[in-house]
């Protein structure tokens, strides 16, 4: 980079003074993110509260990254005012999202997915936006390894500093006794967050550099890791799932899911070489190198077809998850990113990636992601299930389905309480608002699935967690007719009945040792939890057996094969 041919303090200010009139609205976001941040470290609220906090954070963290491509796409529009306008639009909508988004206490499955594709998204646009009408590879490539040498310098360039001065203010403490604790959050929060992107973006190539049309001389040292470790250890991969589809062959067993992992890899690191070595196939010579790099595309495409068998097998057994979901479009991704490499001879890889980034962004914003489509779906599985076992009336109370569960034929059992596990622990207690009510237990039994000639697989063994805690010792009110009050840390689990559980509190009184003990049904415990999980305030859960009350502070128990495991209750015992 031009910086490091002729480093000095002139050429530094140079730079970063450019940078700033080049990408001025990013680099406002950052100095105000910055000063932000280092106020939250001052005041742990925030100067506008909570819950604002999240806003004033992801906007301009966001916004600079999408106002950096917004720039390196607009400054080469012919008319200005359509870059200005463009700009304005783009950077408005996306600060209307994230006001949207403000609103929400915690984010659901979908949103979560559908906010980090956006994001990755926005960082491969950096590389891609502005040469999406190019008909030349050349120069992408080229700009696309000048960014990244330049990102990597400041994180680089940020982190020394960083620890750097660190490391200086520290010494101030062990030489001179200078008390300076507080400024250590400061110094990377500078470094990273400003200093960082700065040097990156006054290293961004612009102009005639940014669109070089030339293939750079290709570095020794990178040919030959290339050629000599980075390949001969892809074809080790290929070749030890090649020996793999062989022996499904000969002993004709469905492929294991974790193939899916060794050719996603496999897939990956093919595509990466690719890109490492594309100013080869412009080179004269190599002839070995560049057939052997055209065959790659070939080489991977029966190892697809093994991934998607094993999808396939993945899916039959067990059903549909976010994460199966994905897989099975990134393997049709695979499929075409092979064929096209295949037709272009590797000499067009722009539209890799960028066919990438739109494939994420469509399957995950919107209502029709693989969340929203696999949570609908596992619902219709589920209310089908219930329909074809007799169930007339949703949701089920949680003696109702306590009932429904050995009552109704188990491998059905065993598939819906499983989905049910699923949508509670990645949508959220909401999902299943529909199905089964607020104390009904799932999740406790074993993760067992009926594979397609009615075999039961055991997917693994689960234990279901669950805990509250009210904080109730500063403001509590002492139930009428009781007239002593005490903390009880420890009270003590006896014994398990079915579906109630006995608890034992114990506390000295007028120098005598008193027990008391009381039954709280399991359900109870479930339901705070959930109740806690929604954000809905509730009265404290009280368990009273005639002459003493027991009010819940805290619980945590765990729920294995239902059976109740390492309970823990504590909370403010009344006596009369």
């Amino acid at each position: 980079m031009e910086v490091f041919k002729r480093f000095s303090p002139s050429v530094l200010i140079e730079r970063f003074g450019h940078g700033i009139r080049r990408f001025p609205v990013a680099v406002l976001l950052l100095v105000f993110l910055t000063v932000y941040l280092m106020s939250l470290i001052s005041h742990d609220e925030g100067p506008v509260g909570e819950k604002w906090n999240f806003f004033f954070i992801f906007f301009p963290a966001t916004g600079a990254l999408l106002a950096v491509s917004l720039q390196l796409l607009t400054e080469d529009f012919k008319h200005r005012l359509t870059a200005f306008v463009t700009q304005v639009l783009v950077l408005a909508l996306w600060l209307g999202v994230s006001l949207y988004l403000t609103q929400f206490e915690r984010f659901s499955m979908q949103q979560l997915v559908g906010v980090s594709a956006t994001v990755v998204t926005m960082v491969l646009s950096l590389f891609l936006l502005c040469f999406y009408r190019k008909g030349d590879d050349v120069p992408f490539w080229n700009f696309a390894q000048r960014l990244f040498v330049a990102i990597t310098a400041g994180v680089v360039v940020g982190g020394i500093l960083t620890l750097g001065i660190i490391l200086f203010v520290q010494s101030l403490d062990w030489l001179f006794g200078m008390e300076v604790n507080g400024w250590f959050l400061y110094i990377p929060t500078f470094c990273m967050v400003l200093l960082a992107p700065l040097l990156a973006m006054s290293q961004i190539p612009e102009g005639e550099q940014k669109h070089i049309r030339r293939i750079a001389p290709y570095t020794g040292f990178i040919k030959g890791v290339s050629q000599y470790l980075f390949i001969p250890l892809l074809l080790l991969y290929i070749a030890t799932l090649y020996v793999y589809a062989a022996k499904i062959l000969i002993t004709w067993q469905l492929p294991v899911g974790w193939v899916c992992y060794l050719v996603s890899a496999s897939m990956l690191g093919m595509v990466i070489l690719i890109f490492i070595t594309f100013p080869l196939q412009y080179e004269q010579g190599n002839s070995f190198f560049k057939r052997l790099m055209r065959c790659l595309p070939l080489a991977m495409l029966p190892l697809l077809v093994l991934m998607s068998v094993a999808i396939g097998r993945r899916l039959s057994d067990y059903g549909i998850t976010v994460s199966r979901l994905y897989v099975v479009v990134f393997n049709l991704w695979c499929y075409a990113v092979c064929i096209g490499l295949l037709l272009c001879r590797n000499r067009r890889i722009w539209w890799v990636p960028a066919s990438f980034a739109v494939v994420l962004l469509l399957i995950s914003v919107g209502p029709w992601s693989i969340p929203n489509v696999t949570e609908h779906r596992l619902q219709a599985e589920v209310r089908e299930a219930f329909a074809s076992s007799g169930v007339k009336k949703l949701p089920l109370t949680g003696t109702q389905y306590e009932k429904w569960l050995k009552t109704a034929d188990e491998k059905l059992v065993r598939s819906v309480d499983s989905k049910l596990f699923y949508l509670q622990t990645d949508y959220g207690y909401e999902s299943t608002n529909a199905l089964v009510e607020d104390d009904a237990i799932v999740g406790s039994m074993d993760r067992i699935q009926v594979d397609r000639d009615n075999n039961i697989i055991v997917e693994g063994h689960d234990m279901r967690f669950y805990n509250h805690e009210d904080n109730l010792m500063t403001h509590v009110k002492v139930p009428q007719g009781y007239t002593h009050m005490e903390c009880v840390d420890n009270v003590m689990f006896v014994d398990q009945q079915d579906n109630q559980l006995i608890f034992e509190a114990s506390i000295s009184l007028n120098g005598e040792e008193k027990n008391y003990r009381f039954e709280a049904s399991l359900n109870q415990f479930v339901k705070r939890d959930h109740d806690r999980n929604n954000g809905e305030l509730v009265e404290p859960l009280i368990l009273d057996n005639g002459s003493a009350a027991l009010v819940v502070d805290y619980f945590t128990l765990s729920i294995h094969d239902n059976t109740v495991v390492n309970p823990s209750v504590s909370g403010i015992l009344f006596t009369k």
